[in-house]
């Protein structure tokens, strides 16, 4: 009989602690799961500095999906600076018009090493997550019985479950009925996020899903054990239509459900297709895909993001000097608004004596 280890979510994970999202055009998503915030603890700042102007790319984007450059920086101005995972991803931006484009990783792998111990035969499940725009729902009840038949394989089984899903009341309920522990996964506005995905990833013996997504070479590349197993839930033309990147190239979307698609998909994807209980654990394969070679030192982030220590003290004096420029101007206007004032009430006076 298997004596479950204890996993304490407050003790073993970093708090979900949520976040004001910056304007979009502010920063066009960068600050998505505290990613700005890792980059500034990579780079010693206390904070985050308030200039970004720039698109950084917060999850995998796989070979078999470039199909449209917009899609992949979900559509902002060919003036950005947009930072990705990979070479090839910035080639085929450039290409489409980035001329900024620039690879230096993901932003997970700036994240710190959580030091925690991963747990021996713990199983961590991570089932696909809906997005804001999903306009359809899919039922969860089969992947979580299937999950259910395997748990006794396992010392610990725990299923990790997005924000968002939790939300609209996708999987969590499910699970819990099958006996199954939950615990919220990553947040868009969580300023923790991926620092809870990392300690994640780092515990847990053995990673399994239903279908891709970015967890899966995250997970792959702090080691653990992986494999996409039991009934996928399958990626409705419906809902990638309504996604925002998508929604002006509906060519593009035929492409990605394309059998062109499916078999390039495969090639990646049909390896990581064993059995929870035995996994794969190939380090080297997740490297290239979230970007490990390019990753930049603090001083070159930094510079990458104009993060420099002189450029952060001219734009905090340029900032003063336009305050103070502005408050002499509201200063002259009150000035000259009482002096009228003055003037109207002496004019007053004069017509009604």
């Amino acid at each position: 009989m298997n004596t479950e280890p204890v996993f304490n979510v407050g003790t073993h994970l970093p708090p979900v602690s949520e976040l004001n999202l910056r304007p979009w055009a502010q920063s066009f998503g960068s600050d998505f799961y505290g990613a700005l915030q890792v980059a500034a603890e990579y780079c010693g700042l206390r904070t985050v500095p308030a200039h970004y102007p720039y698109c950084w790319q917060h999850g995998t984007w796989p070979p078999w999906q470039k199909i449209r450059a917009e899609v992949i920086v979900y559509n902002v101005p060919k003036s950005t600076t947009c930072f990705v995972a990979r070479q090839d991803e910035a080639a085929f931006l450039k290409a489409g018009g980035y001329a900024g484009a620039r690879a230096i990783g993901l932003p997970i792998i700036y994240t710190k090493p959580s030091g925690l111990q991963r747990i021996p035969n713990s199983l961590l499940v991570m089932p696909t997550h809906s997005i804001h725009s999903d306009v359809l729902g899919l039922s969860n009840e089969k992947y979580a019985r299937e999950i259910a038949s395997i748990k006794n394989r396992f010392g610990l089984v725990v299923a990790c479950v997005s924000a968002n899903c939790i939300a609209k009341g996708l999987w969590a309920s499910q699970f819990e009925e099958q006996g199954i522990k939950v615990i919220r996964g990553a947040g868009l506005a969580d300023v923790n996020a991926l620092k809870r995905m990392r300690a994640l990833f780092d515990s847990f013996e053995y990673v399994t899903t239903d279908s891709y997504g970015s967890h899966v070479y995250y997970a792959l590349y702090f080691g653990a054990k992986v494999s996409i197993w039991g009934t996928a839930t399958p990626m409705l033309r419906e809902n990638v239509i309504s996604d925002g990147a998508w929604t002006p190239y509906p060519e593009a979307v035929d492409k990605l459900f394309s059998e062109e698609t499916e078999r390039k998909a495969e090639v990646y994807l049909g390896p990581l297709r064993v059995d929870p209980w035995i996994g794969v654990q190939n380090v080297e394969v997740a490297n290239p895909m979230v970007g490990h070679d390019d990753k930049l030192s603090p001083n070159e982030m930094r510079a990458a993001f104009d993060w420099t220590t002189v450029s952060i003290l001219v734009r905090s004096a340029r900032d003063s000097f336009e305050s103070a420029r502005g408050s002499i101007r509201r200063s002259r206007f009150r000035r000259a608004a009482s002096a009228a004032k003055r003037r109207l009430l002496a004019t007053v006076k004069g017509i009604v004596r």
